[in-house]
């Protein structure tokens, strides 16, 4: 028996946040567009069957997906087109933290309003 080796798949550079854009755009729109005939009936294509009109996994579209839209709310993405995506998680991974730091100053701080509250009334 012959064993097939595989080419190990040549990694992608680091997209461009412009790239990642157009490709999910391109994704999303092909998904919504596209429509084949099953037994005579119109049926819409998968996702999956859409990035592969792409050409891109799903898996990192999806992600690209949910990274850009985090991103939306934080920065103006029009103005970080030429960013690459290590920026975009970065940012997304910075204000997860921040957002963590909040939460737990807030519980503190609730904590403390109880206790104090608590000493108040001891007389």
């Amino acid at each position: 028996m012959q064993q097939q080796q595989q080419q190990p798949r040549q990694r992608t550079k680091e997209r461009f946040v412009n790239e990642a854009m157009n490709l999910v755009k391109l994704w999303r729109q092909v998904y919504q567009t596209e429509i084949k005939i099953v037994d005579g009936r119109s049926v819409r294509i998968t996702l999956d069957q859409a990035a592969e009109l792409v050409g891109c996994p799903r898996k990192t579209l999806e992600d690209y997906y949910y990274l850009l839209r985090k991103a939306e709310t934080l920065v103006n993405l029009d103005e970080k087109r030429n960013e690459k995506m290590g920026y975009i998680r970065k940012l997304c991974r910075e204000n997860k933290k921040y957002k963590q730091l909040i939460k737990q100053e807030q519980e503190c701080y609730q904590i403390n309003q109880f206790q104090f509250e608590d000493n108040i009334h001891d007389d």
